[in-house]
């Protein structure tokens, strides 16, 4: 049985890794592999510019206090999984959102949607149909945030196979 978003995350299950992965699996790992190190040099670069002129211009605390509560809506229960399922599956009704996450109650995620329509991460657009349709989309704005993150998310999943991989003695001389 396929989990849902929420139990695969609660139980820790990642799906499993193939024994043997094939040379296309290696050669995808490692491109993406050369991607991330590229991108988190090349952001490292422009955050130590964009701290330093923070700090210069005393407003970095200032940032950082805006910052987090910009992040917040996100880090509210279901508000990741939210985003990254409108990510992958593009524009969705409320009960496909709610089945698909599985365990989320229906008064959870509506407010959880308000939360990141008010931050204009998500668009809700209804019809006037009877019954109502409603459908939920991220906005450019929450497009470019989940882009953002698809590389950390890459990141997280490819150091876990890794390590798993390792403390089951079936690293690969490839790096996977």
């Amino acid at each position: 049985m396929t989990k849902t978003l929420p139990e695969a995350a609660d139980t820790g299950h990642i799906p499993p890794v193939p024994a043997d992965p094939t040379e296309e699996d290696r050669r995808m790992v490692r491109s993406l592999d050369d991607f991330l190190d590229e991108l988190a040099a090349g952001h490292r670069a422009r955050m130590e510019e964009v701290v330093e002129w923070l700090t210069r211009t005393g407003h970095l605390e200032r940032e950082i206090t805006a910052s987090v509560e910009a992040l917040s809506v996100l880090f509210h229960k279901w508000g990741i999984e939210v985003c990254f399922l409108l990510r992958m599956k593009g524009t969705l009704r409320f009960n496909e959102i709610k089945m698909m996450l599985g365990t989320i109650g229906s008064r959870t995620l509506s407010q959880r949607l308000k939360d990141l329509e008010s931050q204009g991460i998500v668009a809700r657009k209804a019809y006037a149909e009877v019954p109502v349709r409603v459908e939920y989309a991220l906005t450019q704005r929450g497009m470019k945030m989940a882009d953002l993150f698809l590389p950390v998310i890459a990141h997280l999943r490819i150091s876990s196979v890794r390590e798993r991989r390792r403390a089951e003695g079936q690293a690969d001389p490839a790096g996977y």
